[in-house]
């Protein structure tokens, strides 16, 4: 989950593609997600909660009795995507959950650098 919201932070946020931008955005989301999902097979659900815990009903026909199958569907996932806005707050500035952090940011530091030289 953190790999896959770097890729869209960076996607959406970070790059521009001029007049194209949301097709070829939305072309690189899909294949990183593809690239995710084959590198990483056993996660691949765990990218969509939903869709993990869909899965598990259609197979056996009830909700998950295993309170492993929250953990690592629902609560890692979420998990892994505070995690990575924390990053991504670090390396570009704002907030997280309405709070400013103590660190960051880099992306900031980096065009004042600039400036300087």
């Amino acid at each position: 989950m953190v790999l896959l919201m770097i890729l869209i932070y960076v996607v959406n946020w970070e790059l521009n593609f001029g007049k194209f931008h949301y097709w070829i955005k939305q072309t690189l989301t899909a294949v990183g997600i593809r690239y995710l999902i084959e590198t990483f097979p056993l996660a691949g659900p765990a990218i969509n909660p939903m869709l993990g815990t869909t899965w598990y009903i259609f197979a056996f026909e009830d909700f998950p009795d295993n309170n492993f199958h929250y953990f690592v569907y629902w609560v890692s996932t979420i998990g892994g995507a505070i995690f990575a806005s924390i990053l991504y707050v670090i390396y570009a500035g704002g907030t997280v959950f309405g709070k400013k952090l103590p660190i960051g940011p880099i992306k900031e530091a980096k065009a004042e650098s600039k400036k300087k030289k």
